[in-house]
């Protein structure tokens, strides 16, 4: 086989060549430390109506049960961001394209394929927001960025509209990786801008404040408490990220599917109440606005025309 330096070189330039931003690569261990952390912030109900997170907890802190012939997770970032020339479509960006877990299951799938061609046979499984795993840290760790304020990861020169992937693989894969220092400094801007005051404290989100949580997770209505916090959004919420100076030169993405679709882009929020079953189908089926239907969208504008 390769080099190591050879195999890790190789790698991230087929990653960046199929689309994803940046490539990273960390040996698959257990994050013990994070059980408690995990435990405490489940125990204060941050959670909200997202069961699912309390469930699989050893295999949060474990990749290995996940993928028991497990020895590297390939952390992969891939960006959405894509010029809007002024639009005013009530959707967050994340969701104004075709939906990420299909797109990143596959174009991760698609290295995989090619690390078992070209690098060395190997096993693995590819994970984009569908499996009980720590993406944000283990991105963390393979040298992509630091966890700003407002939970998300930013990566140097690039900033924060990126997906994220894992590919955890049997290959053994050694990177003298440098973790990015935290680079928020003082700046608060995050902090400040959310209009609900999720961010309890720098680096901690209670979801249930959360307007992307609120818009799309949330299945029961939306509190009285939140009336007037906010206008211009059905789903989702780009706020803290919008004004995040690392995000001032925000970087097209590569990936034609992240690009939405002008019809996306025309909609408005006033169009909303008239949707039908059919030009919902027709605007977002693809997207991932599909998952909370057209009667979650109208919940939502109903809240904001109270």
């Amino acid at each position: 086989m390769a080099p190591e330096s050879d195999i890790v070189n190789r790698i991230r330039a087929k990653a960046l060549e199929l689309g994803f931003s940046a490539c990273g690569f960390s040996p698959v261990c257990q994050m013990e430390e994070f059980r408690p952390v995990f435990d405490d912030w489940l125990s204060k109900g941050y959670a909200g109506e997202m069961d699912y997170l309390s469930q699989n907890r050893d295999l949060r802190t474990n990749p290995g049960l996940l993928v028991p012939v497990a020895k590297t997770i390939i952390s992969l970032a891939a960006g959405y961001y894509f010029p809007d020339e002024g639009s005013t479509v009530p959707v967050s960006r994340y969701a104004r394209g075709k939906d990420y877990h299909k797109v990143l299951k596959k174009l991760g799938k698609e290295l995989l394929a090619w690390i078992n061609r070209e690098v060395a046979p190997a096993n693995g499984r590819v994970f984009c927001d569908t499996a009980p795993i720590f993406e944000k840290e283990w991105a963390r760790r393979s040298g992509l960025g630091w966890i700003g304020k407002n939970g998300l990861l930013l990566i140097p020169g690039k900033g924060s509209w990126f997906f994220l992937c894992e590919v955890v693989t049997s290959l053994e894969i050694i990177e003298q990786t440098e973790m990015v220092p935290d680079q928020c400094g003082t700046c608060s801007r995050c902090m400040d801008a959310c209009p609900t005051g999720a961010i309890t404290e720098p680096g901690r989100i209670d979801p249930r404040a959360c307007i992307s949580y609120l818009t799309v997770e949330q299945k029961t209505e939306i509190p009285d408490s939140f009336k007037g916090k906010w206008n211009q959004t059905v789903h989702g919420c780009d706020i803290c990220q919008s004004v995040c100076p690392w995000n001032r030169e925000p970087i097209a993405t590569g990936i034609r599917a992240f690009k939405p679709e002008q019809k996306v882009l025309d909609l408005t929020i006033d169009a909303i109440p008239e949707l039908s079953p059919e030009s919902f189908s027709e605007l977002f089926d693809r997207t991932p606005v599909k998952r909370i239907g057209l009667s979650g969208i109208l919940r939502n504008f109903a809240f904001l025309a109270k």
